[in-house]
């Protein structure tokens, strides 16, 4: 009777882990539906996302990174490749080939009919990942399969954002849209490598907690291989980015170092500015010294060239300090970098607003920043009201209206 009743008891016990996973992994299929809630969460968080990268905005990009609805199906691809299930696998995939196709799609409409299509420090902050991108991916996928493991839903929210999914499929939307194939490539590449970290790291955790004990040793084997495979393939271009990150920075700091060598120890570098990647190279600097050394610009530019290995465009422009003329030039220096700061953010908001008036139509705005002069090409007259707002909010800017549409080559030029 003990004995029946141990036996009874042990069978309880091994019945348990196997009836939580396979709860689990419901949950986990469950998430990687390809559902129409799913679809409405990819399309506001890179409606979101898109939003933040043009705003320049680091909280709004967080925002649409906690939405985050690409992480259940790559979850689920990193169980299912785990377990080999097939049809999770299947299912999985879908749903992240539809969603990465639909927030692709949104994010080049969205940067079609938006007035501004500059370049942010946050889209560029985006396109050009490296080895430590890959090494944050790794240890955040390891944090979510845990997380997912042991139902624990706040620890997902920082995978989410520590991993951005959705950010990089807004930029690789915004950059096709644009022709910055670069920008595109790199930003994909991105993606690719959280993606696929995730679920390779979800794949290891997965096993190490018990799934996929069923599996053959050659099945094992396999996934092994998969994935020291699929994570070399990805740290080569990432760790070349990377080594071309660091030359680049270890070249800025050498002709910041030559710069200085050059123009004396009573000099003072103000301000050092580079473009290592262009072709020539550009560096431009601004030195505060006593006195105006002579020969100055072309001795840098001879130094910056030797130490590149190529052509470079060098422009110096030397201010004596310690003088009333130094502080006036400095100042002066200062305002037109504000000037010319606020003038181009006030045509941004202008040709935004007509924009609007126009239904979203640039075509039909024409804005001039040297006279400050602005026409909206309409068929109707824009009310005296509206004309008023308009002249209210952008004082000194002229405002007319038009009935012919602008030359393509003018609107081109204007903007």
């Amino acid at each position: 009777m003990g004995g029946n009743s141990q036996n009874s008891t042990n069978a309880e016990g091994s019945a348990k882990p196997s009836h939580g996973r396979a709860a689990l992994l419901a949950s986990i299929a469950r998430g990687a539906r390809l559902s129409p809630t799913y679809l409405m969460l990819v399309a506001l968080a890179t409606a979101i996302a898109h939003v933040g990268l043009l705003m320049d905005s680091p909280p709004v990009i967080i925002g649409a990174m906690l939405i985050s609805p690409l992480l259940g199906p790559i979850m689920a691809f990193g169980f299912g490749v785990a377990i080999f299930e097939l049809a999770l696998l299947k299912r999985a995939a879908l749903s992240l080939g539809v969603g990465m196709v639909l927030a692709i799609l949104i994010a080049i409409v969205l940067t079609w009919i938006s007035p501004i299509q500059d370049v942010t420090p946050s889209i560029l902050a985006r396109v050009r990942p490296n080895l430590l991108d890959l090494l944050v991916a790794v240890f955040g996928g390891i944090a979510g399969a845990y997380a997912t493991v042991r139902r624990e839903a706040i620890s997902l929210v920082g995978v989410a954002i520590a991993t951005a999914l959705v950010p990089p499929l807004a930029v690789v939307g915004f950059s096709i849209a644009t022709a910055r194939w670069d920008y595109a490539w790199g930003a994909l590449l991105l993606f690719i490598t959280n993606a696929t970290a995730i679920a390779l790291m979800a794949t290891v955790t997965a096993r190490v907690r018990g799934f996929g004990t069923q599996l053959s040793p050659r099945q094992s084997w396999a996934q092994t291989v998969g994935i020291f495979a699929a994570l070399i393939a990805l740290a080569i271009p990432l760790g070349l980015r990377l080594a071309a990150n660091v030359r680049e920075a270890r070249a800025q700091s050498a002709i910041n170092r030559q710069l200085q060598e050059l123009a004396g120890p009573g000099a003072r570098i103000d301000r050092l500015d580079s473009n290592l990647a262009a072709r020539p190279a550009q560096v431009d600097a601004v030195v505060m010294a006593p006195a105006y050394n002579e020969g100055l610009q072309d001795r840098f530019a001879d130094r910056v060239e030797g130490l590149l290995g190529r052509d470079a465009n060098v422009r110096l422009v030397q201010i004596r300090s310690g003088t009333p003329e130094a502080d006036d030039a400095r100042r002066a220096l200062e305002d037109a970098v504000a000037t010319e700061r606020a003038r181009k953010e006030e045509v941004t908001r202008l040709r935004a607003t007509l924009a609007r008036i126009v239904e979203g139509d640039r075509t039909s705005v024409l804005v001039d920043p040297e006279r400050r002069s602005a026409r909206v090409f309409s068929a109707e007259p824009l009310p005296d009201a509206t004309i008023a707002a308009l002249q209210i909010a952008f004082p000194g800017w002229t405002l007319s209206w038009g009935e012919a549409t602008p030359p393509a080559e003018a609107t081109t030029a204007a903007e």
